[in-house]
């Protein structure tokens, strides 16, 4: 057993960018950049397939990013520190943060302890779909998680095609902080998608369901997609290919990818180069440049001018 810690979202739809672009966003470049924190050890995404949203049970996210620890302490440490700080904006600018009520659409946040229940592999065309559930009013912690774990348990694991089986309670201490925006998940693991909606569609699902009736507010967080690993303990920091250019061939490439005015500035290769060489360019991507030494480059391409020009 150990604490995980998953965040769920949806796209900033002002952005301009589509589901698909989002998650590519978010899995190419915002994880990357968030993968240097030295404190994540293991950083996991989920994004929901594209076919999940013609069938039920619909997503109600388009992804979530997962994370373990040992204990509590280190979870919450994990924060990103000062020395990432285009971090926050980047978040700003991939997800729904509006100012508007209610926000229970835009994120999920939850520690959790993780008891694997069963414990099949994971390979990368299975699917897992994630269930984050809220208590009904009334019950006190102690029951809801009796009842989860000694009658869910058993009506969940007869899932036709279940390969693998999580169930994450909220960590007890966790709510002392006061973070939590639900009281828990499921994993649910199959070989693919259909194999889920075969499940889904199946007596033993619909007798779970029935139960979870008594324990679960109908409001559900749904993620469905495949495991993609952001970072894991090999994790190195990335060096986008620097190492091996020198200054010339770093300012042709950042006006191809449209970064104008660092192609501009005599300084800025040689800055790029020297946070590569120390570890500390956070992120290059053509959507992102970010270095995170005392240069402190927090670049976007500038395709309007790239158009006119």
């Amino acid at each position: 057993m150990g604490i995980k810690r998953i965040t769920a979202a949806n796209e900033n739809r002002t952005a301009g960018r589509t589901r698909a672009e989002a998650q590519r966003y978010w899995a190419d470049s915002h994880g990357k950049l968030v993968a240097n924190n030295p404190s994540i050890l293991r950083y996991h995404h989920y994004f929901s397939l594209e076919e999940a949203y013609a069938n039920e049970p619909r997503p109600t996210f388009i992804g979530i990013s997962m994370f373990w620890r040992s204990d509590l302490e280190q979870m919450f440490s994990q924060q990103i520190p000062a020395g990432v700080p285009a971090n926050s904006s980047d978040d700003r600018q991939l997800f729904d943060r509006e100012p508007r009520w209610p926000i229970d659409d835009q994120h999920a946040d939850i520690f959790g302890e993780e008891n694997i229940i069963i414990d099949g592999p994971k390979t990368p065309e299975k699917v897992n779909a994630i269930y984050m559930v809220r208590r009904l009013p009334g019950l006190d912690h102690r029951d809801f998680f009796e009842h989860w774990a000694e009658v869910q348990v058993p009506l969940a694991s007869k899932l036709p095609g279940l390969r693998r089986y999580i169930q994450c309670p909220v960590a007890p201490e966790s709510f002392r902080r006061g973070t939590n925006t639900h009281d828990g998940w499921s994993e649910f693991w199959f070989d693919d998608y259909a194999a889920f909606q075969r499940a889904y569609h199946s007596p033993e699902w619909a007798a779970m369901e029935e139960d979870a009736k008594a324990l679960f507010l109908p409001q559900r967080g749904v993620v469905i997609g495949h495991e993609y690993v952001q970072k894991d303990e090999t994790w190195k920091p990335r060096g986008y290919g620097v190492l091996s250019m020198d200054e010339d061939a770093i300012r042709e490439r950042l006006r191809r990818e449209g970064y104008l005015a660092l192609a501009a500035d005599p300084t800025a290769p040689a800055k790029i180069k020297a946070a590569a060489s120390a570890g500390k360019l956070g992120v290059w991507t053509p959507d992102h440049l970010v270095t995170l030494d005392d240069s402190n480059i927090d670049a976007r391409p500038e395709h309007q001018a790239m158009a006119a020009g």
